[in-house]
């Protein structure tokens, strides 16, 4: 419990008279100074005294009034004394504001009143802790959650924003016994980044990003690009809406996958027709979407019932006109010359079609503008369409926190998203901030009965490896997760991501439910995840001598092996539940945890251990993220 003490100073002060003579105005009208508040933190119900003093020349204080006037009910024990204790309940959000006005009476019958104002900043519990870093990173390790134990969720998010960008081009390597990289060097930056980078927030973010704004190396492997591509995806995370959409529009990997690089316009005679691929696209999934929507992500609906298309044919060639005349940076030639795949690419006026073009919501760009303000304008149009903030914001909630946000939701983000609060619109930083603080996402305002999603194979494993500080032999990160997890950074089978955001399974139907993550959890796949993490947590661990790939990634279990002989296996289970169950852990998964530690009593104490992290990160309380 912590006490707080509000020292209050009441005068009322008068400059005297003769006896007998009435009071002077001075003497009669109390005058009140109220010492100022601090703010404070706290993760408990919270004690506070409000204690002040009340002097007055002339007669007496008759009576005192302590009244709340702001903020969550609070009970005020002792409201007609001067000094009295205040229990404050925990903030149903990141914080609470407090008012308490404190009015005295004289005997003349005057009263004078005061307030004052604080907050209440909730500090983040263990678990609570955990639940913030399971959606914030790409999986906690406990030294994290122990750090991040004892501040805001405010403070904890902006320290990751302040970090310092960890870029993957910098880590990659050539492959060995190579002279360049391969797509093997590309995912073992990714990997080696993940793991490693203290960025976590960062690299959570881009990599929801690149599940929205996808290229994928399925097509054309460009390793030094690809990891470029990310790089930019880094360092547009917290940043604005509309200059990330530049970026990738401009990006030569982007160019390439969606075909909109060496784009040229339109020639009959030569039967050249503008590529209209990027212009469908950068609306449908990048942008916009395919129907209008009100603010909290629903559909509008003309006067019919019926959804409203958010662009048409003519608005897709009007685009893709606006795409025309641009390739690699630096060519000596429109079609001779190096690829540069590392810088935005650039316009060339002779190929660039100089017609009229028809945009969103009636706007036309006049003929005879070069390809660069046609490019500007374009992208401000489609930036400012005001379907992008519940687009956005929903697939970012859903990447983040929840396959299911309530309209509610959405909308409080979507109205982040076109005004930070200091006017400024599009800005991914307070975006993601408010995604993550969201009472929704905190749970602050009571259950929500469909929270949550289903994590990610690869998020899955990576949070593994984090915790356990695996490494290969080698240093190498040579991982391939394709089949296994169904999924691999950058190696999406389509633009339209591994799964798509409103994928719903057979089990959900009724409920009208979406599971994003259920669309690549085949038979096969989770056969194969299952082999993999079964070897991951029993077969590959660093203290076992018998492996002899120089690539394999070997767990280290030597402190959850420690824990166990020093304080036994229900503190093991905290652990678990902590690091890995954002303390969900129930008496009844306790006993069958225990059951199935005892069922391998027979093997080495490594390998019952690495069964029971087997079953911890298989069980329902981790794979669906809460």
């Amino acid at each position: 419990m912590y006490v707080y003490l509000l020292v209050i100073a009441i005068f009322m002060l008068g400059c005297g008279g003769q006896e007998g003579d009435d009071p002077s105005p001075t003497q009669a009208i109390p005058q009140i100074s109220i010492a100022p508040m601090a703010d404070y933190y706290s993760a408990t119900t919270t004690e506070i005294i409000l204690s002040a003093t009340a002097v007055i020349e002339s007669g007496e204080i008759t009576e005192v009034l302590w009244q709340q006037t702001d903020g969550l009910n609070a009970d005020i024990r002792s409201p007609n004394a001067l000094n009295t204790a205040v229990y404050l309940s925990l903030p149903t959000s990141s914080s609470q504001a407090y008012t308490f006005e404190l009015t005295v009476t004289g005997s003349e019958g005057t009263t004078a009143s005061k307030s004052i104002s604080f907050s209440h900043y909730l500090v983040m519990d263990k678990f609570q802790a955990a639940r913030l870093l399971h959606q914030g990173t790409m999986g906690p390790t406990l030294n994290e959650i122990t750090q991040a134990t004892g501040l805001t969720g405010q403070q904890w998010l902006q320290d990751q924003i302040e970090l310092p960008i960890t870029h993957h081009l910098p880590l990659l390597q050539n492959y060995p016994e190579k002279d360049s990289p391969t797509r093997t060097s590309r995912l073992d930056t990714w990997w080696k980044a993940s793991l490693n980078a203290p960025d976590q927030l960062r690299q959570r973010v881009a990599f929801a990003l690149s599940q929205i704004f996808v290229v994928s190396d399925e097509s054309f492997t460009q390793p030094a690009g690809q990891a470029h591509y990310y790089d930019l995806l880094l360092n547009h995370s917290f940043g604005n809406y509309r200059e990330l959409l530049e970026a990738v529009t401009l990006s030569p990997i982007m160019g390439r996958y969606l075909s909109h690089l060496g784009n040229q316009k339109g020639d009959p005679n030569k039967n050249i027709r503008p590529d209209e691929n990027y212009a469908r696209e950068v609306m449908q999934l990048f942008s916009i979407g395919l129907t209008k929507l009100n603010l909290d992500g629903s559909n509008r609906l003309d006067e019919n019932g019926q959804t409203i298309p958010t662009f048409n044919q003519t608005e897709v060639e009007g685009l893709a006109k606006v795409f025309t005349g641009w390739t690699y940076a630096n060519r000596a030639s429109w079609t001779s010359g190096s690829a540069d795949y590392i810088n935005p690419m650039q316009a060339w006026a002779n190929y660039h079609s100089t017609a009229e073009k028809h945009l969103l919501n009636g706007v036309i760009l006049p003929a005879g503008q070069s390809a660069e303000l046609d490019l500007q304008q374009a992208l401000d149009n489609l930036a400012n369409h005001p379907n992008v903030a519940p687009f956005i914001s929903k697939l970012l909630i859903q990447r983040l926190v929840t396959s299911n946000p309530t309209p509610q939701y959405i909308g409080r983000i979507s109205s982040v998203f076109n005004d930070n609060g200091q006017g400024g619109y599009g800005d991914l930083g307070a975006v993601v901030t408010a995604i993550l603080l969201d009472d929704e996402a905190r749970q602050h305002g009571g259950v929500i009965q469909y929270v949550g999603k289903v994590r990610e194979p690869i998020l899955r494993t990576v949070q593994l490896w984090r915790e356990t500080n695996a490494q290969s032999n080698s240093g190498w990160y040579f991982i391939n997760t394709k089949i296994s997890h169904g999924q691999q950074p950058l190696s999406s089978p389509s633009v339209f991501n591994f799964y798509q955001s409103d994928y719903i399974p057979t089990n959900l139907t009724v409920l009208k439910l979406y599971a994003p993550e259920m669309q690549i959890a085949t038979s096969t796949n989770l056969i194969s995840y299952f082999n993999f993490q079964h070897q991951a947590t029993t077969s590959n661990i660093a203290s076992n001598n018998q492996i002899t790939n120089e690539y394999a990634m070997l767990a280290n279990l030597d402190y959850q092996i420690d824990l166990y002989q020093m304080q036994g296996l229900n503190s093991l289970l905290d652990y678990y539940d902590t690091v890995f169950l954002s303390g969900q852990l129930t008496p009844e998964m306790g006993e069958q945890f225990t059951l199935i530690f005892n069922h391998f009593s027979n093997k080495q104490l490594e390998q019952r251990i690495g069964n029971l992290l087997f079953a911890v990160i298989n069980s329902p309380a981790y794979v669906v993220q809460q």
